[in-house]
């Protein structure tokens, strides 16, 4: 499973969470499953959690930087959503054992 945790500018979490979205689009295409977004309700304001599965972490890495070769103009308004939007963001990896 993995996991995309971004802390928004204040009050850009919507901008996120629409790029969410659109990226959960693609996700559906490559195959990736159980995709969950999530916002924060206490803690950290304007934090937003994406989480899916993926079945092979080689397969999905090799996608992963596929998508930033050469964007079209689609994609890069996406990565630019991303980034004009986010404060700072990490990924987590975890096995699922059930």
């Amino acid at each position: 499973m993995i996991r995309e945790v971004f802390q928004a500018e204040r009050g850009k979490a919507p901008e996120i969470v629409a790029a969410f979205n659109i990226l959960g689009a693609i996700f559906d295409q490559m195959g990736y499953q159980n995709r969950r977004i999530y916002v924060d309700y206490a803690g950290p304001m304007d934090t937003v959690v994406c989480q899916w599965e993926v079945e092979d972490l080689h397969d999905y890495f090799t996608k992963e930087r596929q998508f930033f070769v050469n964007p079209d103009a689609e994609t890069q308004a996406l990565i630019d959503a991303f980034n004009n939007n986010a404060k700072s963001g990490y990924k987590e990896i975890y096995e699922v054992i059930l």
